[in-house]
């Protein structure tokens, strides 16, 4: 399957994220991270510095912009599903926030669609090579001559969570649920927490006290044996519920942590170390099977796991090999579908054919187990359908470290957002 581009630029430093807002009022922000070592010399030390970048994503066209849905739902015009063979329509980056200049950036998260920041604008997680996590709130600043709104990236919170070793925090990601408040010892502020990893091997969970300030309540500086990559909740409608966390990092273990115990108190729920190659680079959850986990590596391949298993995941079908190393994962908002930026492989489109059907006898076997779990060599086949490359975006001059699905709100087809690293490349383009 072929690709039509639709915008490039150049942002002014490497490009290593790009995340796209969840909020039905601002779903055309693009959010872009970027990254550059200074060596440093006899006069000056090493730094690592980067740049957030903020640019509005929309339609090119006064008539497709006119098509949008109010629901953010996908229109084809003749009652079919939204898919990849559609009519194209231009796609355009426009800046709408000054540079924001600051630590060099690993992970860009918008909070989920639901949260908010203390004021109420969209929140925006980095995690950065100061060992901080930082929060955004995106601020409306003027209405421009044409209708459209120029935004500031207002830092409204910041923790320094990094470990020893070089100490950068490397990934992180907003819990999907609201904090209870139940802790006295934390006065938390009614919005998610966050859990971070970082180059020392810890994992770190965070949450935001009522006057806004972003606080650690809980660490285990020991998750990981290497430099840990990869973090993410739960889907809050799976088995495991809202109170659990996959790692992932260079020891190649792919690691659930239970956190009704605590993390620092709690061994991990579960620990697979053979199944990737090498280091587990992301993690995402699928948003339409809770159960459902995908995660990529450094072997360049991509694999879905089944999170019923508690003890031992099983993996759903054979592993994608997506031509480089996995960097970042995110699915589709509407179909079983992932982007995957592929670094030397650049970004790859990512389709699962099956369902969660395919594990269920594989779940009667550990049911009728003795509660620790099936013996591997007890575990029937699994067919759970496969994955398949449906796409191969090759339009980057470099390393691809990010890409995810443009929000469209009535586009007539599919819009990925991809970047690239040493020539700060931003894309915008379409499966055909």
């Amino acid at each position: 399957m072929g690709h039509t581009r639709h915008h490039t630029l150049e942002v002014g430093l490497n490009a290593c994220g790009v995340e796209m807002c969840p909020h039905a009022s601002h779903r055309s922000l693009c959010a872009v991270a970027s990254y550059l070592h200074r060596p440093g010399d006899e006069d000056e030390p090493q730094s690592r510095v980067g740049e957030l970048y903020l640019y509005s994503l929309a339609p090119s066209s006064d008539d497709d912009a006119a098509a949008d849905d109010d629901d953010g739902e996908t229109d084809a015009g003749d009652g079919s599903k939204p898919g990849f063979k559609n009519t194209p329509t231009e796609w355009r980056f426009t800046p709408c926030a000054e540079t924001r200049h600051t630590r060099a950036i690993f992970e860009l998260k918008w909070a989920p669609a639901l949260t908010g920041g203390i004021h109420g604008a969209p929140a925006l997680a980095q995690a950065d090579a100061g060992g901080f996590v930082s929060i955004y709130e995106i601020h409306p600043l003027v209405e421009g001559d044409e209708g459209g709104t120029s935004f500031e990236l207002v830092e409204v919170a910041s923790v320094q969570c990094g470990g020893g070793g070089l100490g950068m925090a490397t990934c992180v990601d907003w819990s999907p649920l609201i904090s209870d408040g139940e802790d006295d010892s934390i006065d938390y502020f009614r919005s998610s927490r966050l859990a971070v990893v970082g180059a020392d091997g810890g994992a770190r969970l965070l949450a935001r006290r009522e006057s806004g300030e972003l606080e650690v309540f809980d660490e285990r500086e020991s998750a990981h044996d290497l430099e840990a990559w990869a973090v993410a909740w739960a889907h809050p409608k799976s088995v495991l519920g809202g109170d659990f966390i996959f790692t992932g990092a260079d020891d190649a273990a792919f690691k659930g942590w239970d956190l009704r115990g605590g993390l620092d108190a709690s061994s991990p729920a579960f620990v697979n170390r053979r199944a990737h190659g090498a280091g587990v680079t992301c993690i995402s959850p699928s948003p339409h099977d809770p159960n459902v986990v995908a995660t990529g590596s450094y072997d360049d391949r991509v694999r879905l796991w089944d999170a019923r298993m508690f003890v031992r995941p099983v993996e759903m079908c054979d592993a994608m090999d997506v031509g480089g190393g996995a960097w970042r994962l995110r699915w589709h908002p509407e179909r079983r579908a992932l982007a995957c930026a592929a670094m030397g492989g650049g970004v790859a489109i990512v389709e699962w054919s099956g369902c969660e059907s395919g594990v269920e006898s594989a779940l009667k076997v550990c049911e009728s187990s003795d509660g620790e779990g099936a013996d591997a060599s007890v575990l029937p086949e699994i067919d759970s359908g496969t994955l398949r490359t449906v796409c191969a975006y090759d339009g980057h001059g470099s390393i691809a470290y990010g890409a995810d699905w443009g929000w469209k709100r009535g586009g007539k087809e599919d819009v990925v957002v991809s970047c690239s690293f040493y020539d700060k490349g931003l894309h915008v383009w379409s499966p055909e």
